[in-house]
């Protein structure tokens, strides 16, 4: 199982590389989650995570808490908090985020869609807004027979309800990998669209998962 985290990791490394030679606009992702399911239908999860930025310099790190409740298969229902801290060069800044998520999972065949709604506290689009938001988003992953590698594509809007504008949308491609047990590894392509006239983002991203 090491052998191939450190393969997928050296994939990821060399296409991340290729990309930035071709972007300024290039941002390097890295999550790892610690999931623990309790009560049958909950779970609480820990989240690390650091946003590398042009040249893989360090341009924010997070750590999130989230619980989560399944009440059925095929809905979920979870709170998240989340602390950030971005890197500027007068000084470090500090944000607190919250986020509530919806989800209505079905699958069809080897095909499972979910359809997700979040309300939120913030985005990107400028340091000092804290404005509210709604992101809906729909994503579909398929499993492929007897392979442990599953493809998957999702779309994501952001919507200000403070403002009553659509400002954002989120396109992700990836796949995910099981490792065995409780390990699972994802690496995705994410481009960030902004509706305005600020310039587009290329992501690369690596999202390393384990339940206990």
């Amino acid at each position: 199982m090491m052998r191939r985290i450190i393969l997928l990791i050296a994939i990821f490394i060399l296409s991340a590389t290729v990309a930035q030679a071709k972007t300024e606009k290039f941002g390097t992702w890295i999550e790892l989650e610690f999931r623990k399911d309790f009560l049958k239908r909950f779970a609480f999860s820990v989240t690390p995570e650091i946003r590398l930025q042009d040249q893989f310099k360090p341009d924010e790190y997070l750590v999130q808490a989230k619980l989560r409740y399944d009440p059925f298969s095929f809905l979920t229902f979870a709170g998240a908090y989340r602390i950030s801290t971005e890197v500027k060069d007068k000084g470090n800044e500090n944000y607190y985020r919250y986020a509530f998520d919806t989800h209505l999972g079905h699958e069809f065949g080897r095909f499972e869609t979910t359809l997700r709604g979040r309300f939120t506290n913030y985005s990107d689009m400028s340091e000092k807004e804290q404005d509210n938001y709604f992101r809906p988003r729909l994503k579909m992953e398929y499993n492929i027979k007897g392979i442990k590698t599953d493809p998957f594509v999702s779309y994501e809007l952001f919507q200000n309800l403070t403002k009553k504008e659509m400002q954002k949308s989120r396109l992700d491609a990836g796949f995910t990998r099981k490792l065995g047990g409780p390990h699972r590894i994802s690496i995705y392509y994410r481009l960030h669209d902004y509706f305005t006239d600020k310039a587009s983002i290329h992501i690369l991203g690596i999202d390393y998962r384990m339940k206990f």
